[in-house]
């Protein structure tokens, strides 16, 4: 019950901010000394300035920690990080910007770049071997390890705190979906802050290799069928110009999963009706599991037909998503199915090792019946926040996330922020007065940079991954740059600035197609057979899939692996799942 008041005064809040901003109250927008100060208790302050009488109990003067405090954590590094020399994870232009601004000081017990799952496994060593968990645990990635976290005991419950210290923007943010916190919720408790994400930002689409589509003359998709001749195409006419028969219709790595973000497979299964690994909704109302659907079976006889003729790799499940979209950004197969920015990263590497290379998203193609599913990214979040029990100041970390929700997510024209996060990194100023973002062409304007084809990205460092994020505003503005908008907004210059056309196109067709959305309708905690039985049901499916699609076993290799499933409680996991959802969704 706490969790529908708690929604209630989200949406209440949203509502109230809405017509704030219709009214024009929304012009002047809050600086950081107004972060979080609404739901504070402080003491009197009428002349609105900073002063030691409007220190509150926890050592915030309005704008930041009158003595600095220091928040412990961990990190994981991605390979899209970059340094300036001498900069490193711990050391470097945010943290040293954040501790002057706010008087929050980060550090990190321990940092790991982050391949092969390194984060994830360093955080359930630490699990399982008991250690002391730092300050604030960030986490994106499987909600399995979010809920061992949460389940830890370690971590607090964060729904006062949330009440208290989030910003205006971060709640309305929250409330834009009702389903954001439904992952985290335990006997109404939220036990996690989400790290909002951009709407949309996680849905689908099919890029093709338009050079290769002009080569041979080939039109657009609309079908599955139509797809299969244009992968024949790929494979059969040589589009690469080489004289081998070296090419490959589609991009796949589904040795992990069905349901990637990049190199993804399980639009083969939206167009029979399901999504893999995700509870679909069925027609009378009731979750299923769309890897056990008859739909699902229909898609793997495709994809045995596709691998059969060469239209995907034989490698497919045996590579991962990584290796997957390799396979694009290598030159080797003329199509891909991913997300609206790949052409920011990683499509970049197609143009270097292919010059002549040109691609194009395109909508996801309807099966033989009509049907298109796409994954969705469900509530727009990209990651958990925990705070772990023993904090000292566990409202720093809203305070951190509400200065970049303020003051970052959508700079005002002429604010700090305006053209980047720092000038000699992320951008630069011309001459002229205008920015660029070329360090390779400008060495002068970018001092320090080791490496040049890359820009030097300050955002990525902070705790919350980028920043912070206003969920609606990227869509919007794609959406309106698409149409022909002029961009006129910091955000909406920079946006026009920095991403590709095809960028731009992809999301208004990712827009234009979200009525194909299937998302997942189970958003809780793992069910206590869940909890038992997942690891081995995962495996015989994905086991049962691999065999059918390297026709090793017969198709009818399904329907026994569908009972199985079942009896080895598939049936249970359905019944607490829907117990689950009955309960959530008070129907």
């Amino acid at each position: 019950m706490r969790f529908k008041r708690m929604f209630s005064v989200l949406l209440i809040t949203a509502l109230a901010l809405s017509v704030t901003a219709c009214s024009g109250g929304n012009n002047n927008k809050p600086s950081a000394s107004n972060s979080g100060t609404n739901n504070q208790s402080k003491t009197s302050n009428t002349d609105g300035k900073n002063s030691n009488s409007a220190v509150d109990e926890t050592g915030w003067d309005g704008s930041k920690y009158v003595d600095p405090i220091t928040i412990t954590t961990v990190k994981a590094v991605g390979n899209n990080y970059y340094y300036k020399t001498g900069e490193t994870m711990e050391n470097n232009v945010l943290n040293t910007y954040m501790k002057d601004k706010l008087g929050i000081d980060v550090k990190y017990d321990w940092v790991v770049t982050d391949t092969n799952e390194a984060y994830k496994t360093k955080i359930r060593l630490m699990l399982s071997s008991g250690d002391k968990m730092p300050d604030v645990i960030t986490y994106r990635g499987d909600m399995e390890t979010v809920n061992m976290l949460i389940d830890s005991g370690q971590f607090m419950d964060v729904s006062d705190l949330f009440d208290k210290y989030a910003g205006e923007a971060y709640k309305k943010g929250v409330a834009l979906n009702p389903d954001t916190l439904l992952p985290v919720t335990r006997d109404g408790k939220m036990m996690a802050l989400p790290v909002l994400d951009y709407a949309y930002n996680d849905d689908m689409l099919l890029w093709l290799r338009q050079d290769w589509m002009d080569k041979l003359g080939l039109q657009a998709p609309k079908t599955i069928a139509d797809f299969e001749n244009i992968m024949d195409a790929f494979v059969n006419q040589d589009p690469d110009g080489n004289g081998k028969k070296d090419t490959l219709g589609l991009a796949a790595g589904f040795k992990n999963t069905y349901l990637s973000w990049i190199a993804d497979i399980s639009w083969v299964f939206g167009a029979y009706g399901t999504m893999p690994e995700l509870w679909n909704k069925a027609a009378d109302g009731s979750l299923t599991y769309g890897s056990v659907d008859p739909g699902a079976k229909q898609a793997l006889e495709t994809l045995k037909s596709w691998m059969d003729k060469g239209y995907i790799s034989k490698d497919s499940g045996m590579i991962d998503e990584t290796g997957g979209y390799e396979l694009f950004t290598k030159g080797q197969a003329g199509a891909i199915v991913g997300r609206n920015w790949l052409p920011d990263w990683p499509f970049g590497d197609l143009l270097n090792n292919v010059p002549t290379a040109k691609y194009k998203g395109y909508p996801i193609p309807a099966g033989p019946d009509g049907k298109i599913g796409s994954q969705s990214g469900n509530p727009s979040v990209n990651g958990w926040m925990l705070i772990n029990k023993d904090a000292k100041n566990p409202e720093a970390l809203l305070r951190y996330y509400n200065f970049f929700f303020d003051n970052w997510a959508n700079p005002q024209a002429g604010s700090e922020f305006e053209n980047g996060f720092a000038e000699g990194y992320d951008y630069a100023k011309l001459p002229d007065g205008t920015i660029t973002k070329d360090p390779a062409k400008y060495p002068d304007l970018f001092p320090g940079y080791g490496d040049r084809t890359h820009l030097v990205e300050p955002i990525y460092y902070s705790l919350t991954y980028e920043g912070a994020r206003d969920p609606a505003l990227y869509a919007e503005t794609m959406s309106k740059l698409a149409d022909g908008g002029k961009p006129e907004t910091p955000y909406e210059i920079a946006t026009a600035n920095s991403r590709k056309k095809e960028n731009v196109d992809a999301m208004k067709i990712v827009l234009d197609q979200k009525d194909i959305r299937m998302k997942n309708y189970f958003q809780g905690p793992l069910t206590e057979t869940m909890t038992s039985k997942n690891e081995l049901l995962l495996k015989l499916i994905r086991q049962t899939y691999s065999k059918i699609v390297y026709g090793q076993s017969p198709i009818d290799e399904f329907d026994t692996m569908v009972a199985n499933w079942k009896k080895t409680g598939g049936d249970q996991i359905t019944t607490e799942v829907n117990d689950w959802y009955k309960s959530a969704s008070g129907k």
